[in-house]
């Protein structure tokens, strides 16, 4: 079927610059003008695609698996800066598009509920703006209706209703305005001139609502958020406070806390682990999806039905077993086949960071590894990140030796000055975390020769020696920069894009609302619709017409 792909609508975007080593709020001068920061173009991910085109057409009508998985940057796989096509790619939406065109077609009046009685021209016009307002988001312009009534006309006269409405369909849902979220590029308002503010532009209450919705819900927004938009109910702050609060009352708000939470640990390295059956008899092909799961429940629980904080993400003296975990825990086996919320001894088990999820991805496939364990907490709980190993330097873990304990054997990183500068920042860290091999089991000796589980922590707020992982993750709960760097992932995860130093005020005011609110989960999610780099985007230059990079 030969199809018609109307023009791209194209607005400039600049990536991230490389984002800062720390992320230690700073408020004053820089905050009183308004920078939002960049605003790339963000193609849809795989799984924003899937969701999108189940809530516009109905579930299971494109299975959007066959997509290929996104690349990620700083651990996220919604990076608008490696978000990008290619000719498999373009040709693989196009697929996707006539399949659900196909099905859409077959059934008209479901789609186009006028189809049944009256299947002519009004109807077909009344389609394109209703379909075409929501696959793209907002409402059509006068010319863009046009090209896709010419579109249904040339369909309907080649050969019936049910073709123009094919036709329709198969463009929009391969047109980069239903690929991408677009976004047009505006001048500031006067006022913003006036009062100082210049620089910035507000979105429109369609962008905005898109905005929430793929921060939320990852899909497009829904009847009664398009309602608002459409109804002007959408462009203070307490009105984009409203809608947030609504969306995160409902199920697919739990879907992208999983998904942040999977992507943030690593999660979906469990499917390709591959451990060494002599040195991990234990190791059974049932115990990634377990570990998946154990990990979706316990986060699910901590920020929707208990604690709600980062506090209990990370120091909570319970998780969730079915029998599979309980024997690879050495706890009771709970009643049934099903997950069950259990006690955990807190001397052993607290939290994310001592679950089989976590350190089973963390570690090599016949060993432990403190230096990737030590790094994960450096750079993802402290947003600190370690000096480049030397060129010259060739990378893999100590030799084994039955003889040794691992922190012996990785005595040698810090023995070794042209090592010592990366490592004396990780491995103390990782040290920690000994008690656990290298699928998460606990273990009081290693060859024979009691382990040592003591590890220290500096350069941090909390500075100083601790015994074990239990005792790390007590204090990174009471951790502020832990907290602000908890934050800067989201908004690297909310915004698809790193830090910049016009983020430094939205910056701030999420932190100064995640402390205010005690580190709780779901106002942190609030929070991030409120600050500056949600709400606008850089303006357009006066003789360009383009957003300032």
């Amino acid at each position: 079927m030969a199809v018609v792909v109307l023009a791209p609508v194209i607005v400039a975007a600049s990536c991230a610059a490389d984002s800062p080593k720390t992320n230690k709020p700073t408020t004053g001068a820089l905050c009183a003008v308004r920078d939002p920061g960049p605003s790339p173009l963000r193609r849809l991910t795989r799984l924003e695609y899937a969701h999108t085109v189940d809530d516009l057409l109905g579930p299971g009508l494109v299975d959007a698996s066959v997509l290929p998985a996104d690349e990620r940057a700083l651990g996220f796989d919604n990076n608008a800066e490696v978000l990008g096509t290619s000719d498999l790619l373009i040709e693989q939406y196009q697929d996707l598009a006539e399949r659900a065109a196909a099905a859409l077609a077959a059934n008209p009046a479901r789609f186009a509920p006028c189809a049944a009685s009256a299947p002519d021209d009004a109807c077909a016009a009344e389609f394109v703006s209703a379909f075409g307002a929501r696959a793209w988001r907002r409402p059509l312009e006068p010319a863009e209706a046009a090209a896709l009534a010419a579109v249904f006309a040339s369909g309907h006269s080649e050969g019936n209703f049910a073709e123009g409405l094919l036709r329709v369909a198969a463009v929009v849902l391969q047109s980069p305005q239903f690929i991408y979220r677009v976004e047009e590029a505006r001048p500031a308002p006067a006022v913003e001139a006036e009062d100082g503010l210049g620089g910035a532009a507000p979105l429109s209450p369609h962008e905005l609502a898109s905005r929430l919705s793929y921060l939320l819900w990852g899909s497009m927004p829904d009847e009664s958020l398009r309602a608002a938009a459409d109804g002007g109910r959408l462009s203070t702050s307490s009105d984009i406070e409203r809608e947030a609060r609504r969306l995160l009352a409902a199920p697919p708000a739990r879907a992208v806390v999983a998904s942040f939470h999977a992507s943030w640990l690593g999660l979906d390295r469990l499917t390709e682990l591959d451990k060494d059956p002599v040195a991990f008899p234990m190791w059974k092909p049932a115990l990634p999806s377990a570990f998946h799961a154990e990990t979706e429940r316990f986060v699910d629980e901590v920020v929707w039905k208990g604690e709600g904080s980062l506090a209990a993400l990370l120091d909570a003296r319970y998780t969730f077993v079915d029998a599979t975990l309980a024997t690879f825990y050495g706890l009771p086996a709970p009643a049934g086949n099903a997950f069950q919320r259990v006690a955990t001894d807190p001397s052993r088990r607290r939290g994310l960071l001592t679950q089989g999820s976590f350190l089973a991805v963390h570690a090599k496939p016949d060993q432990t590894s403190p230096v990737h364990r030590g790094r994960f907490v450096r750079e993802q709980l402290f947003c600190t990140t370690p000096p480049p190993p030397p060129s010259d330097i060739e990378i893999r873990p100590p030799r084994l030796d039955p003889r040794k304990t691992t922190r012996e054997r990785f005595a040698q990183h810090t023995a070794d000055q042209s090592c010592a500068g990366c490592h004396t920042l990780l491995d103390p860290i990782g040290f920690g975390f000994e008690h656990y091999d290298g699928i998460g089991r606990w273990r009081d000796s290693e060859g024979g020769i009691s382990i040592d589980g003591s590890g220290a922590l500096g350069g941090t707020d909390v500075d100083g020696p601790f015994d074990g992982a239990a005792e790390l993750s007590e204090r990174l709960a009471d951790s502020a920069q832990v907290a602000r760097c908890y934050a800067t992932q989201w908004f690297r995860f909310a915004y698809g894009r790193g830090e910049t130093a016009a983020d430094t005020c939205s910056l701030a005011q999420l932190s100064a609302a995640f402390a205010g609110a005690k580190g709780d989960v779901r106002e942190l999610l609030v929070a991030l619709t409120q600050t500056d780099a949600f709400r606008f985007r850089r303006a357009a230059s006066e003789t360009t017409g383009e957003a300032a990079p």
